[in-house]
């Protein structure tokens, strides 16, 4: 019949392996990130660890095996392992300057250590690498395993709190689940570590809260599957918001470019890209800037200042308006037989005016500009602006014709 602890390592090792067939799964969707796979074989290894340490997994394993604590090797190995794929993990993000040939030779030399110590002392001992033995190689074994596996925790908790940094709060709120999840299995195994420095100094010593120690391990492992998934899924969220964002902008941008058509009447109009919609645009605020008088301008700004319900749409609104004002401009002046654009390179032998200018200001490396854009393009339609560039459009015809 299974215990509580069974129960709480069996359940923990279940959500490890789910948390990472998860991952696995997530992971072919994205492309290729040796940091996700690494942090994915990690947890995986501390799952299996944890379902091989198990006290009814291990009483399988000596009835399978007829050797005494064999399932305490593999869970120790399987443990040690996972720390290796935490040390890739760091290392891909730049938190480790240890060269991973490095790290696994280190587990390798400490693996090799135990196995060793245990094939001499502890095929036959009962509760090897336990404090229930406080002979000297199963103290010996259980030291370097607790030493190995609390530098590498160590190392883990800094490297995560170092990743967390520039991540939103909602992430790094995830991240702090992760990390509480590391603490609680570092404080299980940092006293476990200190129990086994007093046997090997006082063997006859009886040791202290080994009970405590029992759960940290599980309880860790739980805390840092549901951290990673709380940011994973928070993190997932954000993208799509980004996503949804960028279709609006690339719409926004469109419209504006779609708007803005006429006045580089000229021009070819194939299917574009974003980017060459940009180019048009900026060009033809070119020519918006050279249509609109500074007057014009000033009274726009004055008249939106006074209205706007939101001070931030200001200038976008008054660019909107201005690209209303420039367009009639140009209608009008296309409806003129003898007002038509004249290509650059044909203005010597033209007979025409060439009256608005052809030229290029690329800014496609701003994202302020181009969100500045999408607001001019979200605005450009709303009935405020429509008013103000219909009366600022009369207003030039009046003193015109005056």
């Amino acid at each position: 019949m299974a215990d509580a602890v069974s129960l709480l390592w069996y359940g923990a090792a279940a959500t490890g392996v789910v948390e990472a067939v998860r991952k696995a799964l997530v992971n072919r969707g994205v492309g290729y990130a040796l940091s996700r796979h690494f942090l994915t074989a990690g947890i995986a290894c501390m799952a299996l660890s944890l379902a091989f340490g198990d006290p009814m997994t291990l009483g399988w394993a000596d009835h399978l095996t007829g050797l005494h604590n064999a399932g305490i090797v593999v869970h120790n190995v399987l443990a040690m392992l996972a720390m290796v794929c935490t040390a890739g993990f760091l290392h891909t993000l730049g938190r480790l300057r240890l060269p991973m040939p490095a790290v696994v030779t280190i587990f390798a030399v400490c693996a090799a250590v135990m196995v060793t110590v245990y094939v001499l002392a502890g095929a036959h001992t009962s509760f090897f690498g336990s404090p229930r033995n406080p002979a000297l190689p199963s103290q010996l074994y259980s030291a370097v395993y607790l030493a190995y596996m609390v530098g590498w925790l160590v190392l883990l908790l800094v490297g995560v709190m170092a990743v967390a940094q520039g991540e939103p709060a909602a992430v790094r709120g995830g991240v702090a689940l992760a990390q509480l999840g590391v603490a609680v299995s570092l404080a299980g195994l940092c006293w476990r570590f200190g129990v086994v420095l007093r046997l090997l100094l006082d063997p006859h010593h009886p040791p202290r809260g080994t009970h405590f120690a029992v759960f940290t391990d599980a309880a860790g492992l739980a805390l840092f599957v549901a951290g990673s998934l709380f940011a994973a899924a928070t993190r997932r969220l954000f993208d799509w918001l980004d996503r949804r964002r960028s279709k609006r902008r690339e719409a926004a941008i469109e419209q504006l470019w779609t708007r803005v058509r006429v006045l580089l009447a000229c021009r070819q109009r194939p299917p574009l890209t974003l980017a060459q919609q940009l180019v048009e645009i900026e060009d033809a605020l070119l020519i918006v800037d050279q249509l609109i008088d500074d007057e014009t301008r000033r009274t726009i700004f004055r008249d939106l200042r006074s209205r706007a319900l939101f001070k931030d749409l200001t200038e976008p609104r008054a660019t909107a308006v201005e690209i209303e004002i420039a367009i009639s401009v140009v209608v009008a002046h296309l409806s003129q037989p003898s007002a038509q654009y004249v290509p650059d390179e044909e203005v010597e032998d033209a007979g025409t005016e060439a009256w608005w200018p052809e030229t290029e200001r690329v800014q496609l490396d701003d994202p302020a500009r181009i969100t500045w854009l999408a607001a001019v393009g979200q605005v450009l339609t709303s009935r405020r602006v429509q008013r103000l560039a219909a009366r600022s459009s009369a207003t030039r015809g009046r003193v015109c014709e005056a």
